[in-house]
């Protein structure tokens, strides 16, 4: 049955062609209070610059037909642009720019049966149900609810001797796995494998092709770095993994399950001129813009590290911890030194080894052989993640880090944020490699836990 939606704006700033989401048998209408809102439209720079690329792409068409019979797009639906009814009568208090959209769908339903207006508002959605208009939020950005959303790991079974024949000769094919039909494969997919007579179990992984063992063990791990369960495992093979071979890494995960201690710890071993193999360096942490309290950084007094300081602290503290183990026993001890003060992780920002890189910063810039982390990337808005992405060049890994359960900018929620996004988007990709921990893998303490469970 055709469908004729009315979008609002917020709904075409999707993306560059939201217009050829709804269905090649639909109409898609805008209003023209729309695109003068469009035109004038003050949001972050992502949306400026859709803005525009929207603008041309209407404007690349037939004005007669757009107004008249309207135009077909590549995906066969129709585009039509719709000036005001006034004639038409709203009985409730909105904005001059939704009456005038509100008018619009009552005077298309008087012509035709499904005429639905498309809002990411709330708000304006129950306003538009109460005067009898279909209402709806633009589900093409709507990703899985949390439950359902991909982690990039399974609990599996196998035989043990064909776990044994995987570790010797270094692969085999997903067949060996016990009702490997109903898995949903996909690249770089961790596999937690229980066999008829191992009390514990093995991970491996499936990249894409086979099944693999994991190629780093705690050999390979920081010295003060001892993984406490499999899903750091899982995510300590996606961290130290060669950025040529997994220049993305997505680690999904509550507070307290390492994401940032062991994507920190990773980073530093490797940072040129500090450890072991010299893969990166640099090391950039970015952060989002939007305070807890909703504020943006730009709104905030004072220089970038004065902004962005108060947001470091879980970075700074993780890196005390990881340069100093024995910090506790120095304290004890009063042995306040040198050597100390250099371990607090202050002369590596002094130095430039670590960089704060604000995220509204990064266009024109190529990031090379730097281990970027960005943190808190589901207060990132999706359309900024491109952006983010599109930075990486040769030999840098991305590592984004985020708890989709807690979004602090008020645009987003647990199935519409910049972790989700590239998570789902990227899950099928050889070059991303995510892994979600779980609550009962997170090393918080008996009270935190507790308090999460209860508060």
């Amino acid at each position: 049955m055709q469908k004729t939606f009315v979008l609002s704006t917020k709904s075409l700033l999707s993306s560059e062609n939201s217009t050829q989401r709804f269905g090649e048998d639909n109409e898609i209408v805008i209003p023209m209070a729309i695109l003068e809102n469009l035109q004038h439209f003050h949001g972050t720079a992502e949306e400026k610059k859709m803005a525009k690329k929207i603008l041309e792409y209407i404007e690349s068409f037939s004005v007669y037909d757009l107004y008249n019979k309207g135009v077909v797009q590549e995906n066969g639906s129709k585009l039509w642009i719709c000036d005001d009814y006034p004639d038409e009568e709203i009985e409730i208090n909105v904005s001059s720019l939704y009456k005038r959209c509100f008018q619009i769908c009552k005077k298309l339903a008087k012509t035709r049966k499904n005429v639905i207006f498309i809002s990411k508002d709330p708000v304006i959605r129950i306003k538009a149900r109460r005067i009898g208009i279909q209402a709806q939020n633009f589900k093409d950005d709507l990703f899985p609810k949390l439950s359902e959303q991909y982690t990039g790991r399974i609990m599996a079974s196998a035989l043990s001797s064909n776990i044994d024949k995987l570790i010797k000769e270094g692969e085999a094919p997903k067949e060996i796995i016990w009702e490997h039909e109903e898995i949903d494969w996909h690249p770089n997919l961790f596999l937690n494998v229980k066999t008829e007579k191992e009390s514990t179990s093995i991970i491996i992984r499936y990249d894409g092709e086979k099944l693999v063992p994991l190629r780093f063990s705690e050999r390979d791990y920081p010295d003060h770095l001892k993984t406490k369960n499999a899903g750091q495992k899982m995510a300590m093979e996606c961290l130290l993994a060669y950025p040529q071979d997994a220049p993305l890494v997505i680690i999904k995960g509550g507070a307290g399950t390492g994401k940032t201690f062991c994507s920190l710890a990773v980073g530093l071993d490797h940072l040129n001129g500090v450890k072991r193999e010299k893969r990166y360096r640099q090391i950039l942490v970015a952060i989002p813009p939007t305070t807890v309290a909703g504020e943006n950084i730009g709104a905030l007094p004072g220089d970038i590290d004065r902004k962005v300081g108060p947001k470091l602290g879980g970075i700074r503290d993780n890196l005390k911890v990881i340069l100093t183990p024995d910090w506790e026993d120095k304290v004890k001890n009063h042995q306040d030194n040198e050597k100390y003060n250099i371990e607090d992780g202050e002369e590596f920002f002094e130095r430039g080894l670590i960089e704060i890189q604000p995220i509204g910063f990064l266009r024109g810039r190529t990031i090379t052989n730097t281990f970027f982390i960005i943190d808190e990337t589901q207060n990132i808005e999706p359309n900024v993640i491109k952006t983010i992405i599109t930075r990486v060049a040769r030999g840098s890994k991305f590592v984004f880090l985020g708890d989709p359960s807690q979004v602090d900018n008020p645009k987003l929620n647990e199935r519409y944020n910049g972790l989700v996004y590239i998570s789902e988007k990227f899950k099928n990709s050889p070059l991303a490699w995510q892994v979600t921990l779980t609550e009962e893998e997170s090393v918080r303490s008996p009270l935190a836990k507790y308090a999460s469970k209860i508060l």
